[in-house]
């Protein structure tokens, strides 16, 4: 399946100039996906010149190919973390997500950038009847750390009727 940022963006993604001679800068990142991109907004926003480089096109490989879809929730993975790791661990996991979250938020609102970020609700859902119990282990789970989850029998369209399903 072809991402579809990638499929919509190539403009921006194939709009790169080929370095010549030599560059001044103060900082050069090496990457351009949305990690590079984001500590590149933050340095220039500090006053510092920044070059970012990328040998491919522009937030085309892991970046592209993602659903963009910015979420604390990534499948049944709090128990996972507190389970193998630790609670604490769980919760800095969740508390770095969530920031994250908030973080792109206040860009878009600071920059005035006109996009379609709405804040939704995520979902993990199954239709077997074994997973039901992971779905409320993890429900659990996010609680247990401050996070914010319910275990919720049906959502309704644009979805579609899913059944037996954890809401974080």
């Amino acid at each position: 399946m072809e991402s579809l940022w990638i499929k919509t963006e190539k403009e921006i993604l194939e709009n790169k100039e080929k370095i010549e001679g030599e560059i001044k800068t103060d900082i050069c990142i090496v990457g351009g996906g949305i990690t590079g991109i984001t500590v590149g907004y933050y340095l220039s926003k500090a006053g510092k010149k920044v070059v970012i480089v990328d040998r491919d096109k522009l937030a085309y490989k892991t970046t592209g190919h993602t659903t963009a879809k910015i979420t604390s929730q990534h499948g049944l993975f709090y128990k996972y973390l507190i389970d193998n790791f630790s609670k604490e661990y769980a919760k800095q996991y969740y508390d770095a997500n969530q920031e994250a979250i908030e973080n792109i938020a206040k860009i878009i609102e600071e920059e005035k950038i006109e996009c379609d970020f709405k804040r939704q609700n995520a979902y993990v859902f199954t239709k077997s009847k074994e997973e039901i119990s992971k779905i409320k282990q993890e429900v659990e789970a996010v609680k247990e750390i401050g996070g914010k989850a319910e275990f919720v029998e049906t959502i309704e369209p644009p979805v579609g009727k899913i059944y037996r399903c954890n809401k974080i």
